[in-house]
């Protein structure tokens, strides 16, 4: 979920102003530093739960940027850690009564990794799947970093199903950011090397995954696919040796 996340903070922020909610938050920060504790608490839960009727270009900054400064202030200021975890439980449990949708789900996922409390969307994405597999599909793409960094392996299996056919995906994020290079809005050589690390990196849960599930036919393919775009040592050295043909 980070480099998806990273995709959304950069492309939405360099293709909207944001400037009223920028500046709002900028403000915030700025109350933070002169020791306007209370102050700045109601302001980060006031951003998190209405930023984006007025902004949605924040969304990527709303689960990002806005959450580490709500943290950074919840490190020096209890109240603030006390509301950000109730935050978290309270989102969390509109989805354990089968209620809320994928943006509710990516809050929570966002949520968790502030908090450092990843074990808790895995817990609660093998939930969701368990009660309601239709809906653990449609919450997958958010919940895929933290299930394999988690080495869930089963149930990343479950749901990327075929890493060759996963990898379409992948590839076509690529192409499409590849569109964007000549933008003037964005910064071409640094948005490049970011697009190729966001490929590499999905390329590699792939293999990953697919080496963990014993399928080294698939593993094999998705390097081959990823090489081919883009040449990186960290995609050439994914397979051990052992597993290498002859």
């Amino acid at each position: 979920m980070k480099t998806l996340l990273a995709t959304v903070v950069l492309l939405l922020a360099t293709s909207c102003p944001g400037d009223d909610m920028q500046k709002y938050l900028s403000d915030t920060q700025g109350m933070v530093r002169q020791g306007h504790y209370p102050e700045a608490l109601e302001r980060h839960l006031w951003f998190h739960d209405h930023a984006l009727e007025h902004e949605p270009s924040m969304y990527g900054v709303r689960l990002s940027f806005a959450l580490s400064y709500w943290k950074s202030l919840a490190d020096v200021y209890p109240p603030a850690l006390t509301a950000l975890t109730e935050t978290r439980n309270r989102k969390e449990q509109t989805l354990l009564d089968h209620q809320g949708n994928t943006a509710l789900f990516h809050d929570v996922v966002a949520l968790n990794q502030t908090l450092g409390e990843d074990d808790r969307t895995v817990a609660l994405f093998e939930k969701i799947d368990q009660d309601r597999p239709n809906m653990a599909r449609q919450f997958w793409t958010v919940a895929k970093d933290a299930v394999i960094a988690a080495k869930r392996y089963d149930l990343a299996g479950k749901h990327i199903g075929n890493p060759s056919r996963e990898f379409i995906k992948v590839k076509a994020m690529y192409d499409r950011n590849t569109a964007l290079y000549d933008d003037p809005r964005m910064d071409g050589d640094q948005f490049k090397v970011f697009n190729e690390n966001n490929l590499v990196e999905e390329s590699l849960k792939l293999i990953e995954v697919a080496l963990a599930l014993d399928d080294i036919p698939a593993a094999k393919d998705v390097q081959k696919k990823a090489l081919a775009v883009v040449q990186d040592y960290r995609l050439r050295d994914a397979i051990p040796a052992a597993e290498e043909p002859d």
